[in-house]
């Protein structure tokens, strides 16, 4: 019973959502023409005795091809309008798309039976359209800045759209593109300090964080190799200095204190009668912690400068700071007073040595790494 329920319901949805699809009756008397056909013949595809779908596409057709006939007429003569074979194009499209799904309803057929396909008139304002789109690119192309040559881009893509592989458009696209796109190059840092170390496994992170996770189109980031191998000469710099990177003295702390358990077996006796008893007492023993730290700290210092003026465009100075320690422990007493933790640490005969400066100074910029991100994250997002 409940899957029969669950079958009449599904039924009388599908019943519902074709008797509310739109006979176009609406669109029409809105004077939208287009969209009164196209509805008009989708429900007569699923409904043919439809009349008010029939109505509709009997009424809205020459409607409109009249208005395609006159706004056309009239675009061609508006020579102000930079972009009239592209809407002349898009008029005739239009009708041609109707003629297509007038064929495939043959019940629109019988109200429709000649719809024009407007194939010579489509062909001559496709050439027209993408000769226009082409040299509103190229207009914009030759303007010579980043913003028009992005326009540019965006125009020839469009161009493309209309006739694929229309002149040399593709040659074009590749050309827009790369005056549209804003060139960074992340310069090689060094490393201000009294340690020989090497920073280069944190450029190529940055390098690689700016390449996958400035997602957009028109930025590229190149590393100084790259720059001097094309000999580009970039939009801005991104120029990263550790400075005041220092690995502090080695700073040796202990303390001691009593460690005690109570009821712990500390012996047995025996009674008048000879019987052995336990003997229960506390134990102590004196705990002595032995610590060592060593911190290392800097600070990276990022730029984003303007190449063609050295202005700096962005700056922020990002602080980090890591500490290593190490500890084992002594004692003096009773081992039983002593927990898991106490004896654990009582194992370690002694401290290990710090690492070298070169791992310290790996740890200390993780954390600065997570701010830097967020710095270029902020910065770039407005291009």
């Amino acid at each position: 019973m409940k899957t029969l329920n669950l079958c009449i319901i599904a039924a009388l949805i599908t019943v519902l959502a074709v008797s509310c699809k739109s006979t176009g009756m609406q669109a029409l008397t809105q004077g939208k023409y287009y969209t009164a056909c196209f509805q008009a013949i989708d429900k007569l595809r699923s409904s043919p005795d439809n009349e008010k779908a029939q109505t509709a596409l009997a009424q809205a057709y020459p409607l409109a091809v009249n208005y395609t006939e006159k706004e056309a007429e009239r675009l061609l003569k508006a020579v102000s309008d930079v972009n009239r074979y592209q809407k002349v194009l898009e008029l005739y499209a239009a009708m041609n798309n109707i003629a297509i799904d007038i064929s495939r309803s043959p019940a629109a057929l019988m109200i429709v039976p000649n719809a024009d396909y407007y194939s010579s008139q489509l062909e001559t304002a496709r050439n027209m359209a993408a000769e226009e789109s082409y040299m509103l690119a190229v207009n914009s192309l030759n303007i010579g800045t980043r913003s028009a040559a992005r326009q540019a881009y965006l125009q020839f893509q469009k161009t493309n759209s209309i006739i694929a592989g229309y002149r040399d458009v593709a040659d074009k696209l590749q050309e827009a593109k790369w005056m549209a796109t804003l060139k960074v190059v992340l310069e090689q840092m060094p490393v201000n300090g009294q340690y020989k170390i090497s920073a280069d496994f944190f450029q190529n992170k940055v390098f690689e964080y700016l390449s996958t996770n400035i997602r957009n189109e028109f930025i590229r980031i190149f590393s100084p190799e790259e720059a001097e191998d094309i000999n580009l000469h970039p939009d801005q710099i991104i120029r990263l200095n550790f400075i005041d990177f220092v690995v502090g003295q080695v700073r040796e702390s202990r303390n001691s204190y009593e460690a005690k358990r109570d009821s712990v077996k500390t012996g047995t006796y025996k009674d008048g009668n000879g019987v052995s008893h336990d003997v229960y007492g506390t134990v102590k023993a004196t705990v002595t912690n032995r610590k060592v730290e060593v911190s290392s700290s800097g600070i990276l210092n990022a730029l984003i400068i303007d190449y063609q003026t050295n202005v700096v465009l962005s700056q922020q100075r990002f602080p980090g700071t890591f500490v290593w320690s190490d500890s084992y422990a002594t004692f003096n007493g009773d081992e039983r007073a002593l927990s898991s933790k106490e004896l654990e640490m009582c194992r370690r005969s002694s401290l290990s040595s710090p690492p070298p400066p070169q791992d310290m100074f790996v740890q200390f910029t993780v954390p600065i790494f997570n701010s830097l991100a967020q710095f270029f994250q902020n910065y770039y997002r407005r291009y």
